[in-house]
């Protein structure tokens, strides 16, 4: 749940697409509708113009456990198969009518190459994306599930109003019950 915005915005990436004549395309995907599933390559960097995306993948026991969540003026990817094109585990689910910009491999590499300023920018967001993963993955390690629940409430409290709480459950690694628990407790 990082905001691109304050690297990248969707209105600098607009009108470079004019500037440039790069050709980025827009899509508007129905709530519920999956549109990245494991096994497909992924062939975008989604820019979330408007709406709500879930990421997950499967468990070995065919369970789905929520991966990440993003919102409007965010990206969202499949890292391994956009950037590597290595197999895709993950599943994009928009949790509300979701509007997307939609940008190939090519065309980051062509903006990165002709407007200095995103290269420095795409850094920085890698760079804060994998210092946030870090610390939603040692926090699994060095916090409760209750301590989890309260610093998701309070630094993303949007995300109680667009996603299921079984959804929510899955992203702090509870069960739906223990949740339940947990906000009873609160």
């Amino acid at each position: 749940m990082i905001k691109a915005d304050q690297y990248l915005t969707a209105k600098e990436l607009l009108d470079w697409n004019i500037e440039l004549g790069l050709g980025l395309t827009t899509t508007t995907k129905k709530k519920g509708e999956v549109f990245l599933e494991e096994g497909q390559r992924c062939n975008y960097f989604y820019y979330v113009l408007k709406g709500f995306v879930r990421v997950y993948y499967l468990d070995l026991e065919g369970n789905e456990v929520t991966h990440w969540f993003t919102a409007a003026d965010s990206m969202i990817t499949s890292p391994f198969s956009f950037l590597k094109q290595e197999r895709n585990i993950l599943y994009l689910e928009a949790l509300e009518e979701t509007d997307l910009l939609l940008i190939t491999f090519d065309q980051l590499e062509r903006i990165m190459t002709e407007i200095e300023s995103t290269e420095k920018a795409m850094r920085q967001l890698y760079a804060e994306f994998a210092m946030t993963f870090s610390r939603r993955v040692m926090s699994m390690h060095t916090q409760t599930a209750e301590e989890r629940y309260l610093h998701l409430m309070e630094e993303h409290p949007l995300l109680f109003q667009k996603a299921k709480l079984f959804h929510i459950a899955s992203f702090l690694g509870v069960t739906p019950q223990s949740l339940s628990r947990i906000r009873k407790n609160i």
